[in-house]
This record gives structure tokens, C-alpha cells and sequence, in this order.
């Protein structure tokens, strides 16, 4: 039988992080340090936002509730998972770099807008909602998007912070020569074209063709790739960033279930056995979906000379460095 000292002591260690990693958290006048628990505050901030935005996202009588909760949600939901990243690894997107961070929110409005252009030939998925279409509708749709990149991001580091991810840093070489790279970015041009001159047939290839272009010009141009990854055999951002993006699919998908203005999806003859609002194999989508979206922002990050900001730190690095 535990004794009420040792039952304190257990329900403590559920809640209080005891980490060196973590910086010592002080405040004026108070000689002790404050306590960390589960989550660090941006953490507990995010989990409030989604509570009360997930539960305006209820709401069907046209108003707030009903049409501007999306931002405020996966806000909350990256808040949320920064501090979980911050809570397992001792560092996070926003520890390392806030202007990163706010590089992702600001790319990510013309990268969905991207896809927004390939879907009006594409047609997978259409908006519930009214058709005649504000300047404010507008904006607040690319307040919206702008969580996808940053989103996918914080997902999967948190993915990539466990131990499994350690398995997929010894794998078979993938190595091209610079002419095979080339020639992979030329193929990648090639099938966004084809995409838009037979979307019938051609749809699935939106989540894949942008990856196809940016990650060889990243790797040729010495920027952090995915090429560059696995032709030392370590797979591990492959898996983190597909996972992260898939979970993230899972989320988009639930919450988009909710409300009434929302999307639908078309996928011709993929369209069957829903999960949400979208058919099973919709979500394999995400797979590649993740990948160019980390080949797609390190392009950008790489203009700006920030490449080395926006490295991603993934369970296992320093075996790797050392292999």
C-alpha cells in the first residue's frame, strides 16, 4: 500500500517535467524556480484554443462559430503540439526559430492557393457554402491555409521524436547521379503538365509533382532535401514527414466534418468507403503530400538564406552523424 507521501509523489511525476534540458523557469521577486508540467503554457494555451473553437465549430446559425473557426483551431492544435515537441525533446520549432515559424504561416497561404489553382481543372473537391464570394471571404481563406505548412511541420517532429523513427536510419541506399536528379526535377514539370491536360486520369499525381521539382533543386542547390537523406540510406524524415502529414490529414478531415461550410471531395473512381468526408484512399494522398511540403518551403527557406534555421531534428541524429 502506497503511503499518502508516495501517492503525492507518483501524481506529482504525471505532471511535473523534470528535465535539464529545459531552461530554468523563473520570475521576478520569487527565489524558487517555477515547477513545468505536462505541457509548457503555449501548450495549455493551444488545448484551450482548440476547446473553444472546436466548440464554435458546432454552431449552424451562419455566424462566427460557423465560418471562422478554422484558423483559431489548428492554431490552437500547433500551439499544442510545439509543446509537446518542447516537452519531449527539450527544444521545438518556436524555441529554435520564430521567424521559421512565421515563414511557414506566410508560405503556406500561396502554396495551398497553388493547389486551389489545380483543383479548378482537377475538380476533387468543391466548398460548401455561399457562391458569390467576398474580398473577405477571400482573405479569411488564406488565414486559413496558412496552418497547413506549419501544421505539417510540428507534427512530424513530434513524430519524428520516437525512438521507432531510429529503425529507418539504416536503409537501402537510394543514390542518383546529378544527371538522374536533373532528370527527376524535368519529370516532375513534365507530370504537372500532363496533370492539367488529363486530370481525368492524372489527379493523384497533385501530391506528388511538386515534390518531384523542388526536392532535386534543393539537393543540387545544397539546401536540406529528402534526396540527400536517403542516399545515406536514412529514411527517417520520409517516414516523420508522410506520417506527420497523414495525421494532419486525419485532423483536417474530422474537423471539417463539423461544420457545414466545409469541402467535398470527387476522386472519380478512388470515391468509396469514407472515412469523414473523405474516400480511404484519399488519405494516401497525404503521403507524398508531406514530403512536398517539406521540399516546398526548404525551396523557399533556401531563397532566403535561412536554410540552416529550419533544420528539423529527428530521434536518432547523432547516430547518424556518426555513422
Amino acid at each position: 500500500m502506497l503511503s499518502k507521501l508516495d501517492l503525492k509523489a507518483s501524481l506529482e511525476g504525471l505532471v511535473v517535467i523534470r528535465d535539464d534540458r529545459l531552461p530554468v523557469r523563473r520570475i521576478p521577486l520569487r527565489e524558487k524556480p517555477l515547477q513545468r508540467y505536462v505541457l509548457p503554457y503555449r501548450g495549455l494555451l493551444g488545448l484551450l484554443i482548440i476547446l473553444i473553437a472546436w466548440s464554435l465549430s458546432w454552431v449552424q446559425d451562419g455566424g462566427v462559430g460557423e465560418n471562422n473557426t478554422f484558423f483559431p483551431l489548428w492554431l490552437g492544435f500547433i500551439l499544442m503540439i510545439d509543446g509537446l515537441v518542447l516537452r519531449r525533446t527539450g527544444s521545438s520549432l518556436l524555441v529554435r526559430s520564430p521567424k521559421i515559424v512565421a515563414l511557414m504561416f506566410v508560405a503556406a497561404t500561396p502554396y495551398w492557393w497553388t493547389f486551389e489553382g489545380i483543383n479548378q481543372v482537377t475538380q476533387n473537391w468543391i466548398y460548401i457554402g455561399p457562391d458569390n464570394r467576398t474580398l473577405f471571404d477571400y482573405l479569411s481563406a488564406s488565414l486559413s491555409f496558412s496552418v497547413v505548412i506549419p501544421a505539417v511541420f510540428e507534427l512530424s517532429e513530434l513524430i519524428g521524436s520516437f525512438s521507432f523513427i531510429r529503425r529507418f536510419s539504416r536503409m537501402p541506399v537510394l543514390v542518383l547521379s546529378q544527371a538522374q536528379i536533373k532528370i527527376v526535377a524535368i519529370l516532375g514539370v513534365l507530370s504537372l503538365a500532363a496533370l492539367l491536360l488529363w486530370p481525368t486520369y492524372l489527379f493523384p499525381i497533385t501530391w506528388l509533382c511538386l515534390f518531384l521539382i523542388f526536392d532535386p533543386i534543393n539537393h543540387l542547390a545544397g539546401r536540406p532535401s529528402i534526396l540527400s537523406q536517403v542516399r545515406n540510406g536514412d529514411w527517417r524524415l520520409v517516414v516523420a514527414f508522410a506520417l506527420g502529414a497523414l495525421v494532419c490529414g486525419f485532423f483536417w478531415e474530422m474537423w471539417n466534418n463539423t461544420t457545414s461550410v466545409s469541402w467535398k471531395y470527387d476522386f472519380a473512381y478512388f470515391d468509396f468507403a469514407r472515412v469523414f468526408q473523405m474516400p480511404i484512399l484519399g488519405y494516401g494522398g497525404y503521403l507524398p503530400f508531406g514530403l512536398e511540403t517539406y521540399a516546398v518551403f526548404h525551396f523557399i527557406a533556401g531563397l532566403l538564406g535561412w536554410s540552416s534555421n529550419s533544420h528539423v531534428p529527428l530521434n536518432g541524429d547523432a547516430q547518424a552523424l556518426s555513422a
